[in-house]
């Protein structure tokens, strides 16, 4: 079951907007708080960094030299709520987190899953449910489950939750039909250059991968929908705060709801705005 942190951090932004006449606090900007809570070298650059492997569509994604997606749409309207500009900085996948816990990087916005296993190094501040989807050759049949896979080679991305469900899958294989992991950058690249019959992502990157390539099919149903979080180094509780704050405008005001019908994945619509909030 997944455990949803508390919002005490809200809690605190709300009890520092309360502060003043009750005219004082309606004429107030609402957000004026949660930019207090921005620690001061962000406020100073202007600029809110982002470390992203923009490789993801429809999340995140370049196309004609422009940085398009739903966590870029996302991740500017927060900056925009915080008077700061936005810098996606492409990213490997496994230098993500370290980049943020250098400094390197102010957050992650990149199609992270929130984990109790990350939150040992990061905190999440949760905003989409996702769950993984397997992608097969077209011309592949039989395959629907995760059992399915055994057997086959099943390509999957370094450190990434599919490694892990690859790995769990491959123990309850039978010796005659062994699951064979293949680790690479892109597990679509891999079926598609005959490395691996199988890949695992995330739902909505997988169907618009198969929607793009018709040698490409999404086979069975979504597997253990999880959170994805906006990650932050542990020691910047501020930044966290506003960010969890600018959410729950987002979410009050519309624009979230927005977002997901412009990248149709209004499913995956999650509005808890919880702090490590994932299992």
């Amino acid at each position: 079951m997944r455990k949803f942190a508390s919002l005490t951090g809200l809690a605190v932004v709300l009890a520092l907007a309360g502060c003043g006449a009750p005219d004082e606090r309606r004429a107030e900007d609402p957000l004026a708080a949660a930019r207090a809570l921005v620690p001061e070298d962000i406020r100073a650059a202007g600029k809110l960094t982002v470390a992203s492997d923009l490789m993801f569509e429809p999340m995140e994604f370049v196309e004609g030299g422009e940085q398009k997606g739903f966590e870029v749409d996302l991740a500017t309207a927060v900056a925009d709520r915080l008077g700061l500009s936005l810098e996606f900085v492409q990213t490997a996948w496994e230098d993500l987190r370290p980049h943020v816990i250098s400094g390197k990087a102010d957050v992650v916005m990149s199609s992270m899953t929130d984990t109790a296993k990350r939150q040992e190094e990061v905190d999440f501040v949760d905003y989409l449910n996702v769950g993984s989807s397997i992608v097969v050759r077209a011309d592949v049949s039989g395959v629907e489950t995760l059992d399915d896979l055994c057997g086959h080679r099943v390509a999957v991305q370094a450190e990434s939750i599919y490694q892990d469900l690859a790995e769990s899958q491959a123990k309850r294989c039978p010796a005659g039909r062994p699951l064979r992991i293949v680790v690479a950058p892109d597990g679509k690249i891999a079926v598609l250059d005959g490395k691996a019959e199988a890949y695992l992502h995330d739902y909505p990157i997988a169907v618009v991968a198969a929607e793009k390539d018709a040698t490409l099919k999404v086979v069975g149903e979504q597997i253990e929908a999880a959170p994805y979080g906006i990650a932050v180094a542990k020691e910047r509780a501020g930044l966290r705060t506003a960010i969890q704050t600018v959410l729950f405008q987002l979410f009050r005001d519309g624009t979230y709801d927005e977002l997901l019908k412009r990248w149709n994945i209004t499913e995956g619509s999650l509005k808890t705005g919880a702090i490590n909030g994932g299992a």
